[in-house]
């Protein structure tokens, strides 16, 4: 039964870039099954793993933890639905908060926790995991890579710029140009055309997953020298570029030069391992290369697009027709202001989104501005580029919100996510999890990664000479760049593409960090002879 809990484990892990096609989560497939058949595939296999993993290692101590925290669970939902039963805004319908879907997402989120106990539990030597790693970045950068030059991928955005300012809508069309495009002087400039996120869902979940996977990468490229993976390496680098985030691209990068690093202190210091020069000469190569192409990627051209964006938002490099537009739009609506008809100027507004440099989205579905005028003047008070920050944005409309509810237990209990969703998304986890599920469910469906990721490097430190191997430290590098992206650019925590995916991976660091893997870990080199760290640690 543990042989076979391994391999359905391992086909699940790999199935994660497949169930992350965009098509996937839009209608009419979403539509006709009522979510998307992606998440029911995860349901079904998290179950079975489940029975299989419960009929291999149930143990007193296993049954007692997955109890107390189901009971924690059913206590806690309890009063988070009372609670947000008790919410008020000046939206019809209140944001449409749903109990099945409130349900659904907290079953959503503990999936990802207990793919990381079953994982824990689980021995994975180099040669596996190496395969599926292998196989998780081939699906990842390499889709985004083959996507690219085949002009097929999907932009990494939602939006395009316009005369007056983000008017387009673009994630679900297709790049308007591939690599060989960035080196046109004509279309410098051109970040949202060129950005690709391949056939993925969203452009930061990618992010959190080429991250999470290009350490791994490197370990082995570094560990196991091979042509294999000398092209996995370069296709993350590639991808990292394309996808047009600045996580990915920026990250990318520094994570070769870590591990340029990291190689002389392993082999110099640690003694993990003998010099070798070819993974160090490769790691050079892709970086030179990386580096060289970063000025004419996407996200080297984004802020020259911004900068657009921004200037004829402000009436600059713009068309006389266009600019004279703006301005009638201008005047036109302080006239209506001054006169105090509420109805006609949020009308107004509402129409001439695109002129008026505000998000479409925002201002005429997720929070209308005829349903609260008063915020949205204040928005337009705001100077361009503080409009256009949609992330900034979404942070100030659930200030707004939480605000006009007054209510003090929604910090401990939350006012739901399915308000949440419905309204847009905070792109920021932590944030995003404290309005929607409050302090008590924060801390029972995401801190405990911090948790995780804490306590593996406590231990990893207090047995610094057997643990700290390039293996853990790269399963630790991996965890914390997803955590610390989650924070920073959100669509991590709450799509199950990344934590499942992360899952894995803090699973893998927990049990290096406890010494699970002390057996299968690598070997001392002195000279001609080969120790293991057990077989070194026996000998003390």
């Amino acid at each position: 039964m543990a042989s076979k809990l391994k391999k359905t484990l391992i086909l699940f892990i790999i199935l994660q870039p497949f169930l992350d096609i965009f098509w996937l989560y839009q209608p009419p497939i979403s539509d006709f099954l009522g979510m998307s058949p992606a998440t029911i595939i995860r349901i079904i296999f998290v179950g079975v793993i489940g029975v299989m993993f419960l009929m291999a290692d149930s143990t007193k101590k296993i049954n007692i933890f997955f109890g107390a925290y189901v009971a924690l669970l059913l206590v806690y939902f309890v009063l988070h639905q009372w609670n947000a039963g008790q919410f008020h805004s000046l939206m019809p319908g209140n944001f449409g908060y749903s109990t099945f879907g409130e349900l659904f997402y907290i079953v959503r989120m503990v999936m990802p926790l207990f793919i990381l106990v079953v994982v824990y539990r689980t021995e994975f030597n180099n040669q596996t995991l190496e395969y599926v790693v292998s196989w998780l970045s081939g699906l990842t950068a390499g889709s985004i890579v083959v996507s690219n030059l085949l002009k097929i991928g999907l932009g990494s955005y939602i939006h395009q710029w316009g005369k007056g300012g983000i008017i387009k809508q673009y994630g679900r069309q297709r790049i308007t140009g591939t690599i060989f495009a960035w080196f046109n002087d004509s279309r410098h400039g051109d970040f949202y055309g060129f950005a690709t996120k391949g056939f993925f869902n969203h452009a930061n979940t990618v992010s959190a997953m080429l991250l999470m996977l290009t350490p791994l990468v490197l370990y082995f490229l570094i560990k196991n020298f091979n042509w294999k993976n000398v092209v996995l390496a370069s296709l993350q680098m590639l991808a990292g570029l394309e996808l047009g985030t600045k996580a990915a691209a920026y990250g990318t990068v520094v994570l070769f030069v870590m591990f340029f690093v990291l190689y002389f202190f392993f082999v110099y210091v640690m003694r993990e391992m003998n010099f070798n020069w070819k993974p160090i000469v490769a790691i050079t190569a892709i970086l030179i290369v990386g580096v060289g192409l970063f000025h004419y990627s996407p996200s080297g051209n984004r802020q020259v697009s911004e900068d657009q964006i921004e200037e004829m938002a402000n009436g600059k490099d713009q068309d006389k027709d266009t600019a004279k537009e703006i301005k009638h739009v201008n005047r036109k609506l302080k006239r209506l202001i001054k006169k105090g008809d509420d109805k006609k100027t949020a009308k107004y507004i509402e129409k001439h989104t695109s002129e008026l440099a505000l998000n479409h989205n925002y201002a005429r579905k997720s929070y209308p501005v005829h349903h609260d005028l008063t915020f949205w003047l204040n928005v337009l008070k705001w100077p361009v580029y503080r409009r256009m920050n949609y992330r900034g944005l979404q942070n100030a409309i659930w200030q707004r919100v939480s605000n006009l509810n007054n209510n003090p237990k929604d910090k401990l209990f939350g006012f739901g996510y399915t308000r949440l969703t419905n309204m847009g998304l905070i792109e920021r986890d932590f944030v995003s999890q404290y309005y929607a599920m409050g302090i008590i469910g924060t801390l029972l469906l995401v801190v405990p990664y911090i948790l995780v990721l804490l306590f593996a490097a406590l231990m990893i430190l207090l047995h610094f000479r057997e643990r700290f191997t390039l293996r853990n430290v790269t399963l630790g590098i991996s965890s914390a760049l997803t955590l610390g992206l989650s924070l920073y650019a959100g669509y991590v925590m709450d799509y199950l593409t990344a934590t499942i995916l992360l899952a894995f991976v803090m699973g893998l660091l927990l049990r290096g960090a406890m010494g699970k893997d002390e057996e299968v870990s690598d070997t001392l080199d002195f000279g001609k002879f080969h120790m293991s760290r057990k077989t070194l640690k026996g000998l003390k």
